[in-house]
């Protein structure tokens, strides 16, 4: 007599993580999209397991194949078995209910766990978790006096500590821990532990608090509008660059903040008046029709496009993504339209920068190369130098005189999500570059 019941049911949970995961695999189609499909399940609950089997795919995959637990138990479907395993191990540690599959994958739990501590696979460990402080709501001063308040320890770096010893101490945060970042004065690190505690947290609901990576934060801190002057953000939807050049401007000055599509537009107006900002001036309508007549006096001019997304790390991949090269020329002719048109239509602009959340040459130094082949007035200016030497990658040198001046962020080395930006300057009579 089989000592399964069978009549108890595998939890609708992992029935609905499962059939995401093998309609992603079969059709090749977005995870994300997927998961806001479907109707039945905890949205966050079906991301988390879906995260940790993209992030450890290759671990549980071997894990399966090693202990012949597929081989074994033929009946098991085996994008089940991945989302069961992928849980035991990776994420709660422990599985719902008594239904065959999942007393089946449990009775592997110790040879699942051999095969993967066996294997050399490491286990992806998880970037630290980014928040940014709002300062038209909340000082830098007041926010560290709460973090006091609420036991947080706060880890303290050398004046003189290299880029190397702040990713160290990064690395090494103990969990009652946070630091100040080394590069935006008012983004706080804490261990990737306190992810979801702070997604939850009321400071982050009253937009005290903005959950941003700190990649994404170097777009503001390069561009450095002063305050008072004027700024287009081209692409700006959903915001979260808008409201942090507010802050470097310190809520003064003019922000004309451009979005085409209506939700992400509606999205940009709640969340710039939400968080206080009292100098952006949202336009519903497309970047390449905005004018100096439109948007008058601009000195400073963001461009952060559309994009493949490839370096977000928030993507979740449950296959090997392949170079889309179609859709690549088609993104990056979109971008040098758009950058080219900031340098073109704007007399007053004196800095443009450039971000993309990709990591393909296509789009990011292949851009840079045509936009100052098309516009000589322009020259590049060295986002290492602006961030005072502490950093370590930089864009592809065979791009003579451009990828020495680009920036990269890397997720594996700086700990962030993948981003590129380049930064312009408009060129005085007689500058060399």
């Amino acid at each position: 007599m089989s000592k399964f019941n069978h009549s108890v049911k595998v939890p609708t949970q992992y029935k609905a993580t499962a059939k995401i995961l093998k309609t992603a695999l079969d059709k090749q189609k977005s995870i994300k999209s997927l998961i806001f499909e479907e109707k039945h399940a905890r949205v966050r609950s079906l991301q988390a397991v879906l995260k940790h089997y993209s992030d450890n795919r290759g671990a549980v995959d071997n894990a399966i194949e090693e202990t012949g637990l597929l081989k074994d138990n033929p009946n098991l479907d085996a994008c089940l078995a991945k989302v069961l395993v992928t849980e035991l191990i990776f994420g709660r540690k422990q599985l719902n209910g008594e239904s065959r599959p999942v007393q089946t994958v449990r009775s592997y739990q110790e040879k699942l766990q051999q095969a993967i501590t066996g294997s050399g696979i490491q286990k992806k460990e998880p970037n630290p978790r980014y928040v940014r402080i709002n300062t038209n709501l909340l000082s830098l001063s007041e926010a560290l006096e709460y973090l006091a308040g609420e036991e947080w320890r706060r880890k303290e770096l050398p004046a003189d500590a290299s880029y190397a010893d702040f990713l160290n101490a990064i690395r090494a945060l103990e969990e009652d821990e946070f630091m100040t970042d080394l590069h935006v004065e008012c983004v706080l690190i804490f261990h990737p532990k306190w992810a979801h505690y702070w997604a939850g947290h009321d400071f982050v609901h009253a937009k005290k608090f903005i959950l941003q990576n700190k990649a994404t934060c170097l777009a503001a801190e390069l561009l450095a509008p002063p305050t008072g002057s004027t700024v287009l953000d081209m692409c700006a939807a959903p915001g979260m660059k808008t409201l942090h050049i507010c802050n470097v401007m310190q809520n003064k000055g003019r922000i004309y903040a451009v979005e085409q599509s209506k939700e992400r537009y509606k999205a940009l107006c709640d969340i710039t008046n939400e968080a206080g900002c009292e100098i952006v001036t949202p336009i519903l309508g497309d970047a390449l029709t905005m004018t100096a007549e439109r948007c008058p006096d601009v000195e400073y001019i963001l461009v952060d496009p559309s994009c493949s997304g490839n370096g977000m790390q928030s993507r979740i991949s449950v296959c090997d993504e392949q170079k889309d090269d179609k859709r690549l020329y088609k993104l990056a002719g979109l971008q040098i339209k758009i950058l080219s048109h900031a340098m073109s239509a704007f007399p007053n602009v004196k800095r443009i920068a450039y971000c993309t959340c990709s990591l393909w040459k296509e789009e990011n130094e292949q851009v840079v190369q045509r936009c100052l082949q098309l516009n000589p007035s322009f020259k590049l200016l060295s986002c290492k130098k602006a961030l005072r030497n502490k950093w370590q990658n930089v864009g592809d040198k065979e791009y003579a005189k451009i990828g020495k001046n680009c920036l990269y962020c890397l997720p594996d080395s700086d700990l962030t999500d993948g981003i590129f930006l380049a930064l312009f300057e408009k060129r005085r009579d007689g500058d060399e570059d």
